[in-house]
């Protein structure tokens, strides 16, 4: 057996760090190549390029989704399959811990516009409810969507208080 040990300098892990957090290319142009931006960083790539938002963002969005909706069916006792490869979401759930809904519109008393979170979770034993939205962005923009999300939902939120008392 062969043992590899790689000793990291502080001074290497504070560039590297750099690189990655900066989101430096060396030697790029520093144009994106789908959108012809300026800007060409994982960050600009990851959560910015307009070319890129239709597909790789929903994509990261619906997995994101995924694991959040296996690891609720498990928490809530629901039957599901162990491994996340496997795993489909359903859009509605219901057993005696739980109801979880999935991108459903949730019905009100009040005509509400924004009424279709992510992820609807009704605990039953603890008379609880938490909606659940996902949003990929970058650390920069984080707290201006975290913003968004929460002025989005807040009045879904405040009715679904109203009739689950």
């Amino acid at each position: 057996m062969i043992k590899v040990i790689l000793i990291l300098w502080p001074r290497n892990e504070a560039v590297f760090c750099y690189i990655q957090d900066r989101n430096v290319f060396w030697g790029a142009d520093g144009v994106c190549q789908h959108c012809g931006k300026s800007g060409k960083t994982v960050d600009h790539l990851a959560t910015r390029c307009e070319k890129m938002l239709g597909h790789d963002y929903t994509r990261r969005h619906n997995e994101v989704v995924r694991c959040l909706h296996l690891l609720l069916l498990n928490r809530y006792k629901f039957k599901s399959s162990k491994r996340i490869r496997s795993h489909s979401v359903q859009e509605i759930l219901d057993n005696e811990y739980a109801e979880i809904r999935v991108d459903t519109r949730i019905k009100t008393d009040v005509k509400i516009r924004n009424n279709r979170p992510d992820i609807f979770i009704l605990d039953k034993k603890k008379n609880k409810i938490t909606l659940i939205e996902v949003g990929i962005t970058s650390q920069d923009s984080l707290q201006i969507v975290e913003t968004e999300k929460f002025r989005k939902y807040d009045l879904l939120a405040n009715e679904l208080g109203l009739i689950y008392r």
